[in-house]
């Protein structure tokens, strides 16, 4: 009996370890899913609380803005307290944030609950993205980042496919599907990830985090606002108030000796490569998935189950793509030809989808978004990599989360130029074909308000200059979206050929790991 014990140790540890990653997938999912739901419930939510137009607003981004404004600063706690003590409470903030939502009697209630579920699954994703490194060692970190990958795909798109259709039975339903799977979820980190040892020699630089705390906030909330009006104190007062905060931000950190996170390593070629890697992944994310839900929800007319349907192709093939170029990294392929495929994939997607924009069929799409799938989820590979590989250990759980901060900043200004650009054309293209059929110029903007009330709340338009907005809107959507599919593959190209060039510059090698963080258990 007692030779038989270690063999059964060794193998629950064994079975543990397979697990260890797959299980950070899914919990990192948790955060990629709650905004998929919280979208599909929000028009609900919206008519039930009776929310102002300022009030949907802000209920649309507070939980992004509270996220990204705190999720490095929930990586420095996980550091000073043990990552994954942080992890399991985060489970819990998340849980009370989504049911107050759920329960919310009013919109003030409702907001506060959003705001607690952002701090939480904030520090849910970075803890769960950072404990990568304390369970493979860092020659497997390639091939662990694509079964995460993978899983974080697969889950996101089983939860989201749940929320969907209890949002249409009732909003509030739909926001208790990420408070029941964090409940459930919360004994598995426990059982199967190792307790690291707390590492308090960050630095709590209460001064720093706030400059990037409320930095992040004004830029974000000013990103988001801009693709309303380009001028402005609603617009440009924010983003100017987060550009300057940020900008003291980095001069007090490179100055201050006790900083909390060492923006030095903005100079350090394979970090600059990744945030450029980041920029590429996220932006391009965010212009691809809306822009073509809004081509097919209001030209092809789709409905919102189909649009989801229709999504299905890009996503399936992002996941099989994920564990596919995770195991060729794992056998030595380099992060700088990653990002290469994963440049020309997206690059050639985007290029394919803007000429087959008028087609009515899913078939017309197919290879377009296959290929975009395929590009966004290889370019996540290598810039999961280079952040892990490049985190001090000094400084791992606030690097570690930077990612997130990272990929909210870019995957805004996604979404604002692709707004902007769209809407822009949109607008321009229907008002110079109204005024080319002879409508007066006092006219234009009845008829552009028929085409809004059409995009916002599918209320078809009833007076014949209505439809003929609508009409000349349809051609010029089109344009506008042939042209936002070009700035993406623009933008794919340029990022990955500057990110492949600095991957050179700072001589990448694979699996690069600058520290082994604490893997003792505490």
């Amino acid at each position: 009996m007692s030779a038989a014990t270690p063999t059964r140790t060794t193998d629950s540890a064994r079975a543990a370890s397979r697990l260890a990653v797959p299980l950070l997938g899914f919990l990192a999912a948790l955060q990629v899913s709650d905004p998929n739901i919280a979208n599909t419930a929000f028009l609900g939510a919206k008519r039930g609380l009776q929310m102002s137009v300022g009030q949907a607003t802000l209920a649309l981004s507070i939980s992004t803005l509270a996220l990204s404004a705190t999720v490095i600063s929930t990586g420095l706690l996980a550091d000073r307290l043990g990552r994954r003590k942080v992890l399991v409470s985060a489970l819990l903030l998340t849980v009370i944030g989504d049911l107050v939502v759920a329960l919310a009697p009013g919109t003030t209630i409702f907001l506060v609950g959003r705001a607690v579920a952002g701090v939480g699954l904030g520090a849910v994703f970075g803890a769960s993205f950072a404990y990568i490194r304390a369970v493979v060692p860092a020659t497997g970190i390639p091939g662990a980042m694509g079964v995460y990958a993978a899983t974080t795909g697969l889950a996101s798109l089983v939860l989201t496919f749940v929320g969907g259709p209890l949002a249409t039975l009732n909003w509030r339903l739909a926001f208790v599907v990420i408070p029941a799977m964090s409940l459930l979820a919360i004994p598995a980190p426990l059982a199967l990830l190792p307790a690291q040892k707390a590492n308090k020699a960050g630095k709590q630089d209460l001064i720093g985090q706030f400059l990037l705390a409320f930095g992040v906030i004004a830029f974000l909330y000013g990103i988001s606002q801009i693709s309303r009006s380009f001028s402005g104190l609603g617009a440009l007062g924010p983003l100017l108030a987060g550009v300057l905060l940020l900008a003291g931000f980095f001069v007090y950190e490179a100055r201050n000796s006790n900083r909390f996170f060492p923006v030095s390593l903005f100079r350090e070629p394979l970090f600059v490569a990744a945030v450029f890697i980041g920029m590429v992944y996220n932006f391009d994310n965010a212009l691809g998935f809306l822009q073509l839900a809004n081509l097919w929800q209001y030209i092809t007319e789709l409905n919102t189950f189909e649009v989801s349907l229709w999504q299905l192709p890009m996503l399936l093939s992002g996941i099989v793509a994920a564990l596919i170029f995770g195991r060729l990294m794992s056998h030595g392929m380099s992060n700088r030809t990653a990002v290469l495929v994963g440049a020309v994939s997206m690059a050639m997607g985007f290029g394919y989808l803007a000429l087959s924009h008028s087609s009515r069929t899913i078939w017309g799409f197919l290879f377009g978004v296959i290929l975009l799938g395929v590009g966004i989820i290889v370019m996540s590979l290598p810039y999961g990599n280079l952040i892990i590989g490049q985190a001090p250990k000094q400084y791992f759980g606030p690097v570690t989360s930077s990612r997130t901060t990272i990929g909210q900043f870019f995957y805004s200004i996604g979404l604002a130029v692709g707004a902007i650009i769209v809407d822009r054309i949109t607008d321009g293209g229907t008002v110079a074909r109204l005024i080319r059929a002879g409508v007066p110029p006092t006219e234009t903007g009845a008829a552009l308000d028929a085409v809004t009330a059409y995009a916002s709340r599918s209320t078809a338009p009833t007076t014949s200059l209505g439809k003929a907005a609508l009409s000349d809107a349809i051609v010029s959507y089109g344009s506008g979206f042939a042209l936002a599919m070009g700035v993406g593959a623009v933008v794919s190209l340029v990022g990955g050929l500057v990110a492949a060039w600095l991957l050179r510059k700072g001589n990448d090698a694979h699996g690069v790991v600058r520290d082994d963080p604490v893997h003792t258990a505490a």
